[in-house]
């Protein structure tokens, strides 16, 4: 192709990807839109050759005043969309640019209009950059920087005769394949270079252009006021609110968790609201971190285990954070945090964008004490707020007093009104009762059928009319699990109440009165591959948007830690390399002699062998992220591969499966010989029988988890070693 020609198309193609990063912002209306796909239309089928459109423009001649016609009127729109249209600066400015690009795009006839349309295509991504936060601008940017690339190689390597149209020039150089290389190995060398100025000049708070509107979820039932039947109205809503990383915890449940937002203690027939509205400030612990209560506020034999959670919460119109119950520390990059006395989590303000925090929660269990015991003692405070209900619930109480009239302990009394709504009502999203005015009366003993509002409230007021202190929370239940991203995905259906229930020394316990609810699970071929790219969305949020200052400071003190090792064995291998590197690479040139290779054929004869030789290390570790992440139809299979693995990282520490030996006295083996892998050991084991024997076949949640442990095993191996 002659330079002149794939000079013209790649200009076009670069205000093309300056454009699609402006369309896929959503900042360009259709009416702007579609004439503009036109005109990049024309201009491709013109720097193409089409001999019609070129003949075509050729007739058209811009003299200085008509550009300068269109460029006042380019501003007369700009202040007319600012004043009437768009009445915010930003999408005006926008919209402006779009006008702009359109009009060199008709007018492309000397070498300063292909300057001009250079830099009205900056600004156009830059102004995409500052309109989205969504990994969709990552192919976008590197598709434009590889265009730009080309396109100032090709300008400066055109010849430049005056004002002479480039489009008329008949330059009879064409691209040869080493130039072909040479700026493709230049794009490459300038993505890289723009990476490493991206990690390493400094932070800024804000940039020049900036998003400053847009519109949040709406997060229902997170008020101070919860009127019963407000949660099923997002009940189908699949708009995603927040993931939740759990990456200390492998063996955490990966089927449900239960993420509070705000928990009620008044409730007047009809709706939920708090006692008090006072909330306290958290204190620092450490920078960026606050404490929410102190670690040994329980008792130490009724805490179930810390569970660390890394949570990314989209922009909603409520400022609660939501957390694993119950929160202990907090850490994000706020300034401030408060908390109510029921341990609600909430921001000063609303934010106006998506965050991350990590939380570090603390569930309590019940004590085996006081499962047995047959009297409570409870302290009056918690009396005086828990054992409210409303004037009209006589009937309700003496259904409660049926339902546990068998039971002797307020743990059997709590159990029994909770199985007695699982099993005698049916969950339904069609039972509105937000207008009715005894909605709790009219599920219990008319409809028989509601959503988890109901079921919660219903346990609740039947605890409290028994003496039992109750409260309801709202929040989410995920049960969503990324299986590449390695988090939950909370979605708006995803909002649910349940119910805490004291116990003088294991504190709130949870408890859900609601039936599981089995949601479809898509089916579609395509579904691993949305999981996939949410997960990808994720890590562009935390390694590119999220990217700050502290993350630059931790860059540099590992490095700074590291380098010491690093230039030791370096060192050391240097010196036992070297001498078969020499052997090598004279070997390489005595093949280049006497075949007569060329610096290029060498060069990809180096590459692919060291791929390969790159690839044959890392064998262990691809084959193990191949069983964890790729969707197979034969468990069986899959659980024997991976027991196969285990059985060869035990081998390589020293620890060996006679062929005699069954699998349970392996694991028992390795309970002798090296302790701290029998558990994991012991966890693959288990779920080895069970995929080889048992009539119930494997999931892919416990598949995974499988995978997981024979992951940790491979990287703790290492670390012995």
């Amino acid at each position: 192709m002659p330079f002149d020609q794939a000079f013209a198309l790649s200009s076009v193609l670069l205000a093309t990807m300056a454009f699609s990063g402006l369309v896929l912002a959503q900042s360009v209306p259709f009416w702007l839109a579609l004439p503009m796909v036109i005109i990049l239309m024309i201009s491709a089928l013109h720097a193409g050759g089409v001999h019609f459109i070129r003949r075509a423009i050729a007739r058209v001649t811009v003299s200085p005043t008509m550009w300068n016609i269109l460029l006042i009127g380019a501003f007369a729109l700009l202040l007319i969309d600012l004043t009437v249209v768009s009445r915010d600066l930003l999408p005006a400015g926008i919209h402006f640019l779009v006008v702009l690009l359109a009009v060199k795009l008709l007018t492309l006839q000397q070498r300063r209009d292909y300057r001009h349309l250079y830099a009205i295509s900056l600004m156009a991504i830059l102004a995409s950059a500052a309109l989205t936060s969504d990994a969709w601008y990552v192919p976008i940017f590197l598709l434009y920087l590889i265009t730009a690339v080309w396109t100032l190689l090709l300008y400066h390597m055109t010849q430049e005769t005056g004002d002479t149209a480039v489009g008329h020039q008949t330059i009879p150089i064409r691209i040869t394949r080493h130039f072909f290389w040479l700026t493709n190995g230049t794009v490459v060398l300038a993505i890289a270079l723009t990476l490493a100025i991206f990690f390493l000049i400094p932070r800024m708070g804000a940039g020049v252009l900036q998003k400053t509107s847009g519109e949040a979820l709406r997060a229902t039932g997170f008020s101070d006021r919860v009127d019963l039947g407000t949660i099923g109205s997002v009940k189908q809503d699949p708009q995603i609110v927040m993931r939740v990383e759990l990456p200390d915890q492998p063996a955490v449940d990966k089927d449900r968790l239960y993420l509070r937002g705000l928990a009620y203690d008044q409730y007047n027939g009809q709706s939920w609201t708090h006692s008090g509205t006072r909330r306290r400030s958290l204190s620092l612990v450490a920078e960026g971190t606050f404490l929410v209560r102190p670690a040994g506020s329980r008792s130490s034999n009724s805490l179930s285990g810390s569970v660390r959670q890394d949570i990314m919460l989209e922009t909603l119109d409520t400022a609660v954070l939501f957390a694993a119950p119950f929160a202990e520390l907090v850490s994000g990059e706020f300034l401030e945090m408060q908390a109510d006395a029921m341990g609600g989590l909430r921001l000063p303000a609303s934010p106006a964008s998506r965050i991350r925090y990590s939380v570090i929660s603390q569930a309590p269990q019940l004590a085996a004490d006081e499962r047995m015991a047959s009297a409570l003692d409870y302290p009056d405070a918690i009396l005086a707020h828990y054992l409210q209900v409303p004037m009209a619930s006589q009937h309700v109480a003496d259904l409660a007093r049926r339902v546990s009239i068998e039971a002797t302990t307020p743990f059997e009394r709590t159990l029994a009104i909770q199985q007695h709504l699982l099993k005698n009502y049916s969950y339904s999203l069609e039972a509105d009762t937000a207008t009715l005015s005894h909605p709790l009366d009219e599920f219990l003993f008319t409809r028989k059928t509601g959503y988890c509002e109901h079921y919660a409230t219903a346990m609740v007021v039947m605890l409290r009319t028994v003496g039992i202190p109750a409260r309801l929370v709202t929040g989410f239940l995920a049960t969503e699990w990324n299986e590449y991203g390695g988090y939950f995905t909370v979605r708006q259906r995803d909002a649910h109440a349940w119910v805490e229930v004291y116990f003088p020394h294991s504190g709130w316990i949870t408890m859900d009165p609601t039936p599981t609810v089995s949601t479809a699970i898509s089916t579609s071929r395509w579904a691993p591959l949305t999981r996939f790219g949410e997960s990808v969305r994720l890590q562009w949020d935390r390694l590119f948007v999220r990217y700050s200052v502290k993350d630059q400071l931790a860059v540099v003190h590992g490095v700074r830690e590291g380098t010491d090792a690093l230039r030791e064995r370096v060192s050391r291998g240097v010196s036992l390399l070297s001498a078969p590197i020499g052997q090598t690479l004279s070997r390489l040139m005595h093949m280049v002699r006497t075949f007569h290779l060329g610096m290029l054929e060498l060069i990809t004869g180096v590459i692919v062998v060291g791929s390969a030789l790159f690839l044959l290390m890392l064998r262990d570790r691809i084959a193990l992220w191949a069983t964890t992440h790729l969707p197979t139809s034969h468990p069986e299979l899959a659980i024997v591969q991976l027991y196969a693995r285990m059985l060869r990282m035990m081998e390589r520490h020293g620890v060996r499966k006679s062929p005699a030996a069954t699998a349970s006295e392996f694991a028992r083996l390795v309970e002798q010989e090296w302790k701290a892998a029998a558990p994991i050991v012991a966890n693959v084991t288990a779920l080895y029988h069970q995929g080889r024997f048992s009539q119930t076949p494997l999931t892919p949640g416990e598949l995974s988890r499988a995978a997981e442990q024979v992951g940790q095993l491979q990287s703790f191996t290492h670390v012995v070693r």
